[in-house]
């Protein structure tokens, strides 16, 4: 007799329980022998591509472990996707090695690229001091990578066999892939959800969606380059009271403690940093209000009437004021930011300290690690076992007052030189206290000033690390910070003082030190590559070229390594043809890696005044990727040079036709009816990207730049008065202004001309 009970027997709410879990068991079975059926249907059209961050292969006829460039395709677009730092080692490794494994995101990785970095500082400091031993610092680290990244890196740790596992994450949590307020993530809020999504992404399945999604709709992924940078400040605005962090705050706690269960399996001795971030020259980069517009209304006028107390050098009114803004709402970033500085000019500086953090926890465009997340990062190493280093209290003890700022941040979360080398010496430090290796110290630890020899950290790499900082701050979210000015100020003054000390290289002696540095480690590809970089800077053609093959022969997967040798031989009159046979070789899935490396060379070329060499490399962009409006742009500045802005304007318009709705092709395509004199045209076009994105601020400093140029400064006067009412402290929109008022003293504007009377019946004479 059958003894299983009937659920008809059971009370009417269990029964009805038990019917739908039924269901939904056979239910999603079903739906799991869907999926992996359709994941086989997809082997004939799609070779597979590693799903992981480290993928097999042959150096010398030796198996290694390499750098998986497409990685990052699961996480971002193929456009908006950035590769890890080169890897080439060997799968075992060789006896007495001492080989570590670096897991981190974008601070741990180095800016603008990995050269002078954490890892980099790590591997010379241990070749320094272990000079009898081979030493091998391998980076499992990528710009943009969160814990939901690291979380499959961390896969590839046991592969690789280390002695010590050094991670540091924490930063792009919220943001980042997979985080609430990420587009990743704009469709969950569980913690559950997001790993489901993580692990899909490693399947066929998936890739052939996102190819899918990207041939059905092409502009699309171009959109979300320039929607990324321009709409980050209200697409990832996120209120501290905002419940979706809970979420943010559960997937990083059991990622992490996933991450470090894998790195003690993987190696003897596992090291869990906090994360540094620059408190006290990182203004917040965005402000949330309290939920009552009245109350809200009351704090921003107490906060004006404070800044005007501060203005005047009422300080003690000031405080006053920004502490009754405090009061009234306690997560209002701006004025715990404003009160800090007061604070610490007042010499205060525990109290500016406690509020510079209350502005970091409360700044609703949460790029920056947190309080929480560094509570976290204690929690989960103790819990693991494994040894803590409290770099959020190491560089806080090493700052002027004890608050971490520029001296060792270029940003909010990169490090300056200085600041990588004092984290990458604590983690050797944290290492020997730990006797990861079985071998005595026998050298001594060099100075940052040594290191930056070393790695070729020149006046052209600090210009470099400078510039791309300089770039930045010109963008949103940065642009609109309210320590942009200062920041942008100083970064110029040191990039100027790099600049004239590379100038004072000639070509000749800039090889000659090159040689010699590189001659020291010969087969270090990084260095290769740092000294092709430098020799390009000189147009040093043919070292550049032998420079840049040496690197290639390490690392020949890596595009920007191709990139640096067409270069090089384009300098020297290399047709372009056999350029970009080497940047995409026959038969082989290059995904958008040559599209944007052409694109780059066809930039450096331009910069020096090259637009026909220029042109077929960013003509091949084109082709290739006829919706990107980045290849668009480089393009039609060439033909502008070359043949006019009549080409250059059908070329703009041609995009447009592809992708109506960028504002960034409608802008460039304003410029050149600016430089062709049709005014109305080009004030149509400005006011078309205006309704496309809106206080996109950016757009009024170019219409002003355009006129300039064409020496039309009373029409320069309306774009960048509205700019700087905008931006009133820009340092670029005020120079500007200065520059229209030496040249141009009636300071009257042009009638206004063009001011359609419609929206909706302006039409370009094109259409």
């Amino acid at each position: 007799m059958d003894s299983t009970p009937d659920h008809r027997d059971l009370p009417p709410l269990a029964a009805f329980l038990l019917r739908w879990l039924r269901r939904l068991a056979v239910g999603g079975g079903a739906l799991l022998a869907l999926l992996v059926l359709a994941e086989l249907a997809t082997i004939p059209f799609l070779t597979k591509r590693s799903d992981r961050f480290l993928r097999a292969g042959l150096a010398n006829g030796q198996p290694v472990w390499i750098d998986n460039v497409f990685f990052p395709y699961r996480f971002a677009t193929a456009r908006a996707a950035r590769p890890a730092p080169p890897t080439v080692v060997p799968q075992t490794p060789a006896p007495g090695t001492l080989r570590v494994a670096l897991l981190g995101g974008t601070a741990a990785v180095g800016f603008p690229d990995a050269s002078f970095g954490i890892g980099r500082q790590l591997e010379i400091l241990l070749r320094h001091r272990y000079p009898e031993r081979p030493v091998e610092v391998v980076q499992l680290t990528l710009a943009g990578g969160n814990s939901h990244v690291l979380r499959e890196a961390a896969r590839d740790l046991r592969r690789l066999r280390p002695q010590a596992v050094v991670v540091m994450t924490g930063n792009e949590e919220v943001a980042g892939p997979y985080g609430p307020a990420s587009s990743l993530g704009r469709f969950h809020h569980s913690s559950r959800i997001a790993r489901a999504l993580v692990l899909f992404s490693r399947t066929r399945l998936a890739r052939l969606g996102s190819a899918a999604r990207d041939r059905l709709d092409p502009a699309r992924a171009d959109d979300q380059a320039w929607r990324s940078r321009e709409s980050i400040s209200l697409r990832g605005r996120m209120s501290p009271r905002d419940p979706r962090l809970r979420s943010a705050y559960r997937s990083f706690r059991k990622n992490l403690a996933a991450i470090l269960r894998q790195a003690t399996a993987a190696a003897p001795a596992v090291v869990a940093c906090t994360v540094p971030v620059n408190l006290r020259d990182c203004a917040p980069f965005s402000t949330s209000f309290l939920d009552d517009e009245t109350a809200a209304q009351e704090v921003r006028e107490i906060l004006r009437a404070a800044v005007a107390a501060e203005t005047t050098t009422n300080r003690t009114e000031a405080a006053r004021l920004y502490a009754d803004a405090i009061r009234r709402d306690p997560n209002h970033a701006e004025a715990l930011f404003r009160a800090a500085r007061l604070a610490l000019a007042a010499n205060r500086t525990a109290e500016a300290g406690a509020l510079f953090s209350r502005a970091r926890d409360a700044d609703a465009l949460r790029l920056r690690a947190d309080s929480r997340i560094n509570d976290i990062i204690r929690a989960d190493a103790a819990e693991a076992g494994v040894s803590l280093l409290d770099a959020e209290a190491l560089f806080a003890i090493r700052s002027p007052q004890g608050i971490p700022g520029r001296e060792l941040f270029l940003d909010h979360v990169h490090f300056t030189f200085a600041g990588a080398h004092l984290l990458a010496a604590s983690i050797l430090d944290r290492l020997e206290f730990l006797r990861v290796f079985e071998a005595e110290p026998t050298g001594a630890v060099p100075d940052a000033a040594a290191v930056a020899a070393e790695l070729l950290y020149d006046p052209w790499g600090a210009a470099a690390q400078l510039e791309a900082a300089l770039d930045q701050q010109f963008h949103p979210p940065f642009r609109r910070q309210l320590t942009n000015a200062e920041t942008l100020a100083q970064l110029t003054a040191e990039k100027n003082k790099a600049d004239a000390r590379a100038a004072a290289f000639t070509r000749a002696n800039a090889c000659a030190i090159f040689d010699r540095r590189r001659a020291a480690r010969p087969d270090d590809p990084w260095l290769a590559a740092r000294t092709a970089d430098c020799l390009l800077h000189a147009d040093a053609g043919a070292p550049a070229e032998a420079a840049a093959a040496a690197a290639l022969a390490r690392w020949p997967h890596r595009f920007e390594i191709r990139a640096r040798l067409a270069l090089a031989r384009a300098l020297l009159d290399q047709p372009a043809a056999e350029g970009l046979a080497l940047l995409r070789e026959p038969d082989e899935d290059a995904g958008y890696y040559d599209v944007a490396q052409a694109i780059e060379v066809g930039r450096e070329l331009l910069k020096r005044k090259q637009p026909a060499a220029a042109r077929p490399w960013l003509e091949y962009a084109w082709q290739r990727d006829p919706w990107n409006s980045e290849a668009a742009s480089a393009l039609a500045e060439a033909l502008h040079r070359i043949e006019g802005g009549d080409s250059a304007a059908a070329l703009l318009r041609s995009a447009i036709e592809r992708n109506p709705d960028n504002p960034l092709l409608w802008e460039d395509l304003a410029v050149q009816y600016c430089l062709l004199g049709n005014w109305k045209i080009a004030t149509d076009c400005f006011r078309k990207s205006e309704e496309i994105a809106p206080y996109r601020y950016e757009r009024l400093l170019k219409w002003a730049k355009a006129m300039m140029r064409l020496r039309q400064y009373s029409r320069a006067l309306k774009p960048i008065r509205a700019y700087l009412a905008a931006m009133p402290d820009d340092p670029e929109g005020l120079a500007l202004l200065a520059d229209i008022q030496k040249r141009y003293p009636a300071q009257t504007e042009p009638p206004e001309e063009d001011a359609p009377k419609e929206k909706s019946a302006r039409k370009f004479p094109w259409e």
